[in-house]
């Protein structure tokens, strides 16, 4: 997978600049709080069925699609497709940026999201309901939790 290195070296250099001292940092922390960044700046478009752009609307694969798409990862839009990529995580190990599956609507895995922190991930959740921030421990999305992935590129 290619990952589009802008957003991570700017942000890179910027701390350099400041005369701080460089230490080493799981590149995957970077690459994840650039991944949400980007995810969160959907927040409020609406559900759109199929949706997998910002004038639009998202799907939950659709934002999944969109959002790595930005970074170069190239993924299909569909969330049980999407499960098949990447590294699986323990739900005890998510990270900023991880990707997190659930068995909705009749589905072994039939929604998708992205993994913000303290228990909280982003997602295109239904019709009629926008682009949101909602948590994992909440009844609904904790009794239908299935995994995670994580796309990480080879170079980190």
């Amino acid at each position: 997978m290619k990952i589009r290195l802008k957003p991570l070296l700017a942000s890179m250099a910027c701390l350099a600049m400041t005369g701080a001292p460089a230490f080493a940092t799981s590149s995957f922390t970077q690459f994840g709080q650039e991944v949400v960044y980007s995810a969160k700046q959907q927040i409020g478009l609406p559900y759109v069925w199929g949706g997998e752009d910002p004038n639009r609307g998202f799907d939950c694969s659709g934002l999944i699609k969109y959002t790595f798409q930005e970074f170069n990862v190239s993924l299909p839009h569909r969330a049980d497709l999407q499960y098949k990529y990447g590294n699986p995580v323990a739900k005890s190990g998510l990270q900023a940026g991880d990707v997190v599956f659930f068995a909705t609507g009749g589905y072994p895995i039939g929604h998708v999201g992205i993994y913000v922190g303290d228990n909280q991930f982003i997602h295109a959740p239904r019709r009629g309901r926008p682009v949101q921030v909602d948590s994992l421990s909440s009844g609904y999305y904790s009794q239908r939790f299935v995994g995670a992935r994580r796309f990480q590129p080879d170079f980190f």
